[in-house]
């Protein structure tokens, strides 16, 4: 939502106050997210009395993968597929439906790296 603030503003700087009260996110939340999301420059800032954010690309040219790992970390639709996986499984070592899972979170990936923020804005 406060992506499709940013780019509906033209280029505008945008302060987090102006989307929170806006969209009623609350301000602490946002604060971390759009600070994250400056981190993984998705999100460019400017500092001082004029200050606030813009998108440091066109729409077009942020992956929604980038927000999603940026927001969420790995995206990963097994929790067996993470780099480091949770041991909880007794079937591990002998899944049968490991290979099948493994070319779903791939075709997920690419599916998200395909897509941009301008697809959603």
């Amino acid at each position: 939502m406060a992506l499709k603030y940013i780019s509906n503003s033209g280029n505008k700087v945008i302060t987090t106050r102006e989307i929170s009260d806006s969209k009623n996110i609350p301000y602490d939340l946002l604060s971390k997210i759009m600070q994250t999301m400056k981190n993984e420059n998705i999100l460019s800032s400017n500092q001082g009395s004029s200050g606030g954010y813009s998108l440091s690309k066109r729409p077009d040219e942020i992956p929604l993968y980038n927000l999603i790992s940026a927001i969420d970390g790995e995206v990963n639709i097994a929790e067996c597929l993470k780099e480091s996986p949770v041991k909880d499984c007794s079937m591990t070592d002998n899944c049968s439906i490991k290979s099948p899972v493994m070319l779903l979170q791939k075709e997920v990936e690419d599916l998200f790296k395909r897509k941009t923020i301008s697809d959603f804005v």
